[in-house]
């Protein structure tokens, strides 16, 4: 796939998702681009905290939920 292709379908796609999928999409790209770095026990664990504060706050979809939204593509 040539690079102009596929920056044209990122475009494309994430122009379709919604804020929230959005963010999923950017925390995961950020993801691959620093995979090489180790982070420290510290950014860790805020992580684990910042994770668990988002399913507290009710911020999460279900294994069924997602099920359904797939469904639908």
């Amino acid at each position: 796939m040539k690079s102009q292709t596929a920056n044209r379908e990122m475009d494309t796609y994430f122009s379709l998702l919604t804020p929230e999928q959005k963010k999923s999409v950017l925390s995961l790209i950020k993801s691959f681009l620093k995979s090489d770095k180790r982070i420290t026990r510290r950014q860790y664990n805020a992580e684990i905290d910042a994770a668990e504060k988002r399913i507290e706050r009710g911020e999460f979809f279900t294994q069924e939920e997602v099920k359904k939204k797939l469904d639908k593509w």
